[in-house]
Order: structure tokens, then sequence, then C-alpha cells
């Protein structure tokens, strides 16, 4: 018998849990064990640092592995895969390494690649199948998980830590657990699919012709809503895809944003240490920009069901391109703020807005592969580019110049996509049209 009530709304809170568990305490949390791994094995800062250099990669390059996953066994089992790796990681690191390298297997491979299965990238799938109509919202719900977790994942670990009289190694014992309770919750609540369980994308049936949807057992309803224009009803290939110069434009309009945050989160720091702010200071800049991530995914929540998101991402893009202006050389606690407000805001709308039009352009069925191959994409350029900005920094005792062509890049981007449009399927066989 088919459950009460549309089941999506209830799958959104259990993704939610899951992306709160596996990205936050592994991406947030991590650095406060590893600050203490660092202290207590007496490692370099280069050592001390190339676990979570690792990390980064792995939680996003191996993203069209992870869509593969998912096209062979579902969602449902690679989220449960994902948070498995993530808790034999904590465990490794909680008994046995005592090494940089030990760390970049236990931590940055392991715990990395199981991010990236058991985080919002397998999720993601389960959202875009689930939900059509709302589906902005609900990416926003399940993406502003990994915002909050960040407000709270340090300070629970390092209490953790602190009650643990220092011992840098309970914290990984905490995360082990959780990322259990994930693969449990992940068992036994996923569904893969609205048929399963009798039901519709958004709760609602979709009457012939694929034009209108209609509250399930009420087809006749005068209220039906038409589906937006801006979200097709064809179901692209990947080949189509790779294709298709619009998704290689949407990934890459992304890649200033991206880059830029991991250039600040890497060494934003230093930057504003170099310029005479204090440590206090610098660690207030860095938490308001998380926690102003969250801005970026209300915006898309509220209004990208009834607004194609693109529209949203330009704005993003363009505060984005501010805050990197701004945070050139902010002198006071205003500057400072406002330049976290707009690059927190920035990132955080652009990225889940890029999710939402890769499933809105081209389809659920190819949606892990596309958003895996934009995810890789992004994430190889951000890592090149922000050691580029510290080679620039080396060479020139500056960051400037660094700050100051990304914000370029992202003014581009918005104005390129302001002024795309939404791709067009070709039948089989039909020549290209240039």
């Amino acid at each position: 018998m088919a459950p009460s009530g549309f089941y999506g709304w209830k799958l959104i809170a259990v993704f939610w849990v899951i992306v709160f568990i596996n990205l936050a305490f592994a991406a947030y949390g991590s650095p406060v064990m590893n600050a203490g791994m660092a202290q207590a094995l007496h490692l370099s800062r280069t050592a001390a640092g190339l676990p979570y250099e690792v990390y980064t990669v792995m939680s996003a390059v191996p993203a069209v592995l992870v869509a593969v996953l998912i096209r062979s066994i579902g969602v449902r089992w690679t989220v449960v895969l994902g948070s498995a790796l993530i808790t034999a990681g904590a465990v490794a690191m909680a008994t046995l390494v005592s090494s940089t390298a030990g760390a970049v297997v236990a931590f940055g491979c392991l715990v990395g690649l199981g991010v990236c299965a058991g985080g919002p990238l397998g999720v993601q799938p389960g959202v875009v199948v689930w939900f059509v109509r709302r589906r902005a919202l609900a990416l926003a719900i399940v993406y502003a998980a990994g915002g909050v977790g960040g407000l709270v994942a340090a300070r629970v670990l390092n209490a953790t830590i602190t009650a643990a009289h220092g011992n840098w190694r309970m914290g990984w014992w905490l995360l082990a657990a959780l990322s259990a309770f994930a693969a449990v919750i992940a068992a036994l609540f996923i569904r893969e699919r609205p048929a399963d369980l009798g039901q519709a994308p958004d709760g609602i049936a979709e009457a012939a012709e694929g034009t209108q949807f209609v509250q399930a057992g009420d087809r006749g309803s005068a209220g039906a809503a038409a589906r937006p224009s801006f979200i097709t009803s064809e179901e692209w290939t990947f080949v189509e895809v790779l294709t298709s110069a619009r998704f290689w434009v949407m990934s890459l309009a992304l890649c200033g944003a991206s880059a830029g945050y991991t250039l600040f989160l890497s060494q934003g720091v230093l930057h504003l240490k170099d310029i005479g702010h204090s440590s206090r200071e610098a660690a207030i800049a860095v938490s308001v920009t998380t926690g102003s991530t969250l801005l970026g995914k209300v915006v898309l929540g509220l209004l990208g069901d009834r607004f194609d998101p693109r529209y949203i991402w330009v704005a993003t893009a363009i505060s984005f391109g501010v805050g990197l202006i701004l945070v050139v050389d902010p002198r006071t606690m205003l500057s400072i703020y406002a330049f976290s407000v707009c690059v927190g805001f920035g990132f955080g709308g652009g990225l889940i807005c890029l999710m939402s039009v890769l499933g809105n352009y081209y389809g659920p069925k190819v949606f892990p592969a596309a958003a895996g191959v934009a995810a890789a994409l992004n994430t190889i350029l951000s890592a090149v580019i922000a050691w580029i900005g510290g080679v620039v920094y080396d060479e020139l005792g500056i960051y400037a110049p660094t700050f100051y062509s990304l914000a370029g890049w992202c003014f581009l981007s918005a104005l390129v996509l302001l002024l795309v449009r939404p791709p067009v399927r070709r039948p089989a066989g039909a020549p290209a049209v240039a």
C-alpha cells in the first residue's frame, strides 16, 4: 500500500540529515581534528595541509564515477556506500593513522570519496527525480544542510576533543558514529523514484502530453499548474549534453566564483593578517562568509520555481565579483562584513543555481553525470587557480591581480548567463544548426 501523503518531502528531510552529517562534519569539522593531529605529530604546515588538499579533490573529481554507481545500484546504495567509506576513513584516523601518508589515505582518499558519494552529489539526483515543479526549493533545502552544519560541526568537534583532554582522535570517533547513522537512515528511508510508491513527482500526476500537472486524484482540477518553459520534458543523453556548448558555458560560468571561494578559504586569513587584521577578525570573516552561503539558497528556494534559476545565478555572479573587489583591501569591520556577505551569497547561490539549471535543462536521467562533470571541472580549475594565486603572491607580494581577474571572470559570466538561452535538443539524425 502506498504511504499517505507525498513521500518526497520526507525524503528531503532524510537527505538534509545525511548532508548535514556527511558533508559538514567532514569538510568544516575535520580542520579541528587535523590541527590537533598536526600539533601532536609535530607536522610541518605543508604536511599538515596535504590531507585536506587531497580530500578537496577526492570529494568532487570522482563525481562521474558516482554517477555510474547511481545508474548501477541507485541513489540509496550509493549514499550507503559513501557513508560507509566515511565511517571507515574516520575509524582509521581514530586508530591507525600516525603520519601524513596515513592521513592522506584515510582522510584524503577514503573520507573524500565517501563525501563525494554520500554527500550532495550523491543525494541530489534523488531530489531531481522526486521534484520537478518544486525542484529549486527542494535542492535549496538540501544544500542548506551544509551551511547549517558548517556553523555547528567545528564547535561540536572542538568540544568533544576538549572534553577528551585534547585527544584529537575522539573527534574522528564521533564522525564515524554519525556517518554510520547516516548509512542506516539512507538504507531505511531513501526511495529511488515516486513510481515505487505509486506517486508522481511533486506529489502530483502529470496529464497527457506532459504539459499539465494536477493533484493526484484530482485530474480535472482547474488549478493545474503548467510545467514552466525552463524545465524540459525531454531526456537528454550524456553524449548530447557533452556536445552541448551551453553545458560547457554554464559549467565554466561558475569557475570564477568556485576558484575565488577556494582561494579565500585557503589563503584569505593570511591575506587579512597581511593588511593588519587580527586572527579574531579574520575568523569572523570566514564565519560570516560560510554562513552567508545560506542566503543564496534561501533566494533560490523562494524564487527558483517561479523564475528560471539562471537569472538568480546572474545576481549571485555579480555579488561574488563585487565581493572579490572588496576583499582586496578591507580596512574596517564594515568592509569585512560587506565582502563576506557578497562572497558567501555569491558562491552559495551560484553552486545551487548551476545544479538547478542542469536538472531543468537536461532532465533527471542524465543529471547525475552532467552534475558530476561540472563539479569535477570546477574543482580541478579551482585548485589550479588557487595555487596560481599563491604563486602570484610569492612573486609580487599581493593577491590583488588574482582577485581582480576572478572578479572579471564573474562579471563576464553574469553577462553570458543573461544572454544564453535554454538548450534545445535536436531530433535524432537532424543536422546541426549553427
